[in-house]
């Protein structure tokens, strides 16, 4: 699913909608972007404006705006607004879909059992195995190898509850962005990203059974064995290695050359060359 409007919605329009109160201009929306790419006529969430934003377009906050530029309906719970504005605005006017059909280099070699949807690209000498679904958005780089039953592009996992608890899906509006020479195992799964892109590098190989959530970013080089989990939103650096069945929290970094031992809870980011192991994941003892 694409970003954009199928046609524009005045945000005092949206405001009725939601029974929301408009502070500031009364903007046209034509997108939906995470608050760092919000444009004029974007529609985004901030959970607090920072002093002095400057930003232009219109967010759900519960914070006035701080200057002219920004646009706010405000909701005590601005990502839950969100989410209720995505599923009011999908409903009409609609968002726009790519609806081409995959651009597939010749040279790639696309199992007839694999599902590859509209919109996608795989270039050159790229192997899609069996059982393989490549979804809309979905772009694969050079010589690359999506082995059997690996799903690249699904939503991820993200939720928020509603007023009588229940839990309101958010729906991922981002892609999946794949480099050269990247492999990725059976049976392991990429999500797209929420608004952003989900990003895996040049020479990112990852073992079966992995899972790689919505907005992370794995760099050039990274080794993800069996059964690794990536949360949402993580960045992975070039060149590390998270060993088979560690799991990483959402919104942590891993530096460069860093090393997860088997089974790691890593619940804090890593620095750079660090070796970490255990539960929650600790630096290895150094021995007297």
């Amino acid at each position: 699913m694409g970003k954009n409007l199928l046609r524009p919605v005045l945000a005092s329009r949206l405001g009725r909608d939601l029974g929301l109160e408009l502070w500031g201009a009364d903007r046209e929306i034509r997108e939906l972007c995470g608050l760092d790419a919000l444009t004029g006529h974007g529609l985004s969430f901030a959970r607090d404006l920072r002093p002095g934003e400057d930003c232009a377009g219109t967010v759900f906050a519960s914070e006035p705006p701080a200057g002219e530029a920004l646009s706010v309906l405000r909701a005590e719970k601005p990502r839950l607004a969100f989410i209720l504005a995505q599923h009011l605005l999908q409903a009409a006017p609609g968002f726009e879909e790519d609806d081409s059909p995959p651009q597939v280099h010749p040279s790639a070699l696309v199992s007839p059992h694999a599902v590859v949807e509209n919109g996608v690209t795989i270039g050159e000498g790229t192997r899609i195995g069996s059982l393989a679904v490549i979804k809309s958005g979905t772009r694969i780089g050079r010589h690359c190898d999506i082995r059997s039953g690996a799903v690249i592009g699904e939503s991820g996992f993200g939720f928020e509850r509603d007023e009588q608890n229940r839990p309101l899906r958010m729906i991922h509006m981002g892609r999946v962005l794949i480099g050269d020479h990247v492999e990725i195992g059976s049976l392991s799964t990429v999500c797209r990203g929420a608004l952003g892109d989900t990003v895996l590098e040049d020479h990112v190989k990852i073992d079966d059974h992995c899972h790689v959530s919505h907005n992370c970013r794995i760099g050039r080089g990274a080794m993800l064995t069996a059964c690794v989990e990536v949360s949402g939103s993580v960045r992975v650096g070039a060149n590390s290695w998270l060993a088979p069945g560690c799991s990483l929290v959402q919104k942590i970094s891993v530096g460069e050359d860093a090393f997860i031992g088997i089974g790691a809870a890593v619940t804090r980011s890593v620095p750079a060359k660090a070796r970490v192991f255990g539960n929650p994941a600790r630096p290895l003892p150094r021995l007297p």
